[in-house]
């Protein structure tokens, strides 16, 4: 068999010679898994229901092209090909050298989710339509050569941190939940009108109580989404800095330009590289009084400690994986080089 290669960390040539393609999960094959009912049944089914079979079947068989022509290409190049369903990636992970995640972001944070080790992952969008494909290369528009740029070695592999996530109850520390997020953590309530309580310590700081809407912790990869939505400026909150540098004395033009400049240059700031050696954290809506004492809402860090003081906590990993954050519960958000991500970039 042909012996194709990735350049890894330590300058060695990584073969590669079997490949995961980890193929997007339809509304149709969700149907399926969900029903357990066969293409007859589940047509029947759906039509009763009055949804639009039609579609739901050409968005299949799209993919399934997609997936197909992926499957062939890495065939023809001489590396082995498994097309696999979210359940079955993990049962096959150990045994490849490779991953392709064939869908949008979603398939692509699902792909990442399942792989704890050094296994390089590229991102094909196969549904330019339905996603942006933010985390696959090109984006919408993925290259017609990328499997042979792949063979070639003509790509730029890159790292993209990732945050590793603890659970462990306060009186049983021995019994902990491990997991990795690629984008962002949500911390809070499961219902969002509830104000979050939980001590904090950053950095290994003294712990201290606090209350808020509760927080979300991000890496490079994931500060382009969430993260910068909740810490951009718009042009009201512009225009009200500028206003309020004027009644200090100071002479700024009130323009339309300089605002617009202004807050474009604060949002760009925002968002930081995908292999930044820390996290980002920011609290959203922090409550301070003689009680709950005033601290950093927002910053970088390499390491949070959150108790659980909520009513019904959770985490929500990437915005899919929930992990119950019951009163008592530790959280830590930590970040290790050796979590890193690998994939790649045109």
């Amino acid at each position: 068999m042909a012996d194709h290669s990735t350049d890894g960390d330590d300058g060695n040539l990584q073969p590669i010679r079997s490949a995961l393609i980890l193929r997007k999960s339809t509304r149709w094959q969700w149907e399926k898994e969900q029903t357990g009912l066969t293409d007859a049944e589940l047509k029947k089914h759906l039509q009763l229901n009055g949804t639009n079979v039609a579609e739901l079947l050409e968005n299949e068989e799209k993919q399934m092209q997609a997936v197909q022509q992926i499957a062939n290409e890495i065939s023809t190049a001489g590396i082995s090909a498994r097309v696999v369903t979210r359940q079955q990636l993990i049962q096959y992970l150990p045994d490849t050298d490779l991953v392709i995640s064939a869908g949008g972001d979603g398939t692509f944070l699902a792909a990442a989710s399942g792989i704890s080790d050094q296994t390089p992952i590229i991102g094909i969008n196969t549904d330019p339509i339905g996603s942006e494909g933010h985390l696959c290369v090109g984006g919408k528009n993925p290259p017609r050569n990328l499997i042979e740029r792949l063979v070639s070695g003509n790509l730029k592999w890159v790292q993209r941190s990732r945050i590793r996530v603890t659970v462990s109850e306060k009186n049983n520390p021995a019994k902990k939940l491990t997991s990795l997020a690629l984008n962002e953590v949500f911390i809070g309530e499961d219902e969002a009108a509830k104000v979050s309580t939980y001590n904090i310590s950053i950095d290994d700081s003294q712990t201290v109580k606090q209350k808020s809407s509760g927080l979300i912790v991000s890496t490079g990869t994931g500060s382009t989404s969430w993260y910068l939505g909740m810490n951009r400026i718009d042009e009201n909150a512009t225009t009200s800095v500028l206003e309020a540098l004027q009644s200090l004395g100071i002479n700024v033009p009130i323009t339309q330009n300089l605002v617009e400049k202004v807050m474009t240059t604060v949002n760009e700031r925002i968002p930081f590289e995908p292999d930044h050696s820390s996290f980002a954290f920011s609290i959203r809506e922090p409550i301070f009084n003689d009680t709950y004492k005033r601290t950093a809402t927002s910053g970088f860090a390499q390491k949070i400690c959150l108790e659980s003081r909520f009513s019904n906590g959770f985490l929500v990993l990437d915005g899919s994986t929930k992990i119950p954050f019951p009163r008592g519960s530790v959280a830590t958000f930590e970040m290790n080089s050796n979590d890193a991500l690998k994939t790649v970039i045109v």
